[in-house]
């Protein structure tokens, strides 16, 4: 534990010498995976289907507030779309736009939520979405989060609908909405998901020792045995090799950044009572787990020579 509370020390300080550098590294590759999972999933226009594209996406992206870098990534999609049907993008655009003047221009750091919840679905992570939002952020999670499932399974539908297309489609838009709303898998994943949340978030509120490592074990168990539950239900065929590794490695990620995010020192709880005019608080006080990094010691090699010349120095003078 001491050499990963130096690891850690190391890594905070480095971080907090270049915190703008790293901030915007962070947001570029957020752009960048955004707009790389858009092109792989409905990269339709040839002339937008291309990894420059994508770079020069990102860097605007990354020096833009993240509610333009969703505005961005609406945009890129439709741009795909219009390549297919025109009525097809423009209902998507008139979604989006509603969405975006509704939400996101509201509650603009949801909004790292909403992108980064289909890039998880993308990279089979997605299984540590609901725990690690518990952890960080309050209940009110579940929208953003629930939103991000809705334009993934909207953008997974979109692509079977536009490749079983025919010439005589005239409504691609209408087939699109049909297949959303009959969508169980979509609707039971949201509850699922915003279960995980709540429950995560309570335990990780209790006023005991290991609250948040406890929370982070019963979410992952609770959101495996759901999800077993829903694909069995639902008669859904699954890559059990995938969804093991997937649940796995979900469940590594969050707990690493939660011992990043903090590490708290149980044996040594103090509770403490005080009051003042109005009120008696009875407060329960955990420190967390720290360890000063080890400065560098210059060791000098023949130190006679340099005392003998500081004692010539001292008697000249």
């Amino acid at each position: 534990m001491t050499q990963f509370l130096l690891l850690k020390e190391h890594i905070r300080n480095i971080y907090q010498k270049s915190s703008g550098l790293f901030h915007l590294l962070f947001r570029f590759l957020v752009s960048f995976l955004t707009f790389y999972s858009i092109n792989q999933v409905v990269g339709y226009q040839p002339a937008m289907d291309h990894v420059y594209v994508e770079i020069l996406m990102s860097l605007v992206g990354m020096i833009m507030p993240v509610e333009i870098m969703v505005f961005l990534a609406a945009a890129f999609v439709v741009a795909h779309i219009f390549y297919v049907s025109r009525v097809l993008a423009l209902s998507l655009a008139v979604i989006f736009l509603i969405l975006y003047l509704l939400y996101v221009q509201f509650v603009p750091k949801h909004g790292y939520i909403i992108l980064a919840v289909p890039i998880a679905f993308g990279l089979n992570l997605s299984y540590g979405v609901p725990v690690l939002l518990g952890l960080l952020f309050p209940t009110v999670a579940v929208i953003p989060m629930s939103i991000g499932i809705g334009i993934f399974y909207m953008l997974r539908t979109l692509t079977s609908v536009v490749a079983s297309a025919s010439d005589d489609t005239i409504n691609l838009f209408q087939v699109l909405l049909d297949q959303m709303m009959r969508n169980r898998e979509m609707y039971v994943t949201m509850g699922i998901f915003a279960v995980v949340l709540v429950v995560v978030y309570a335990i990780r509120n209790l006023k005991q020792d290991y609250s948040f490592e406890l929370a982070v074990f019963v979410g992952m168990i609770l959101n495996t045995i759901l999800l077993l539950i829903e694909n069995y239900l639902l008669a859904i065929n699954i890559n059990i090799l995938y969804f093991i590794l997937g649940t796995v490695l979900s469940g590594v990620l969050v707990w690493l950044i939660q011992l990043f995010r903090f590490t708290l020192n149980y044996a040594s709880v103090e509770n403490l009572q005080f009051e003042d005019e109005e009120y008696y608080y009875y407060v329960r006080a955990v420190p967390k787990m720290s360890v000063a990094t080890p400065k560098k010691r210059v060791k000098r090699f023949n130190a006679h020579l340099f005392e003998r010349n500081d004692w010539k120095q001292d008697k000249e003078q």
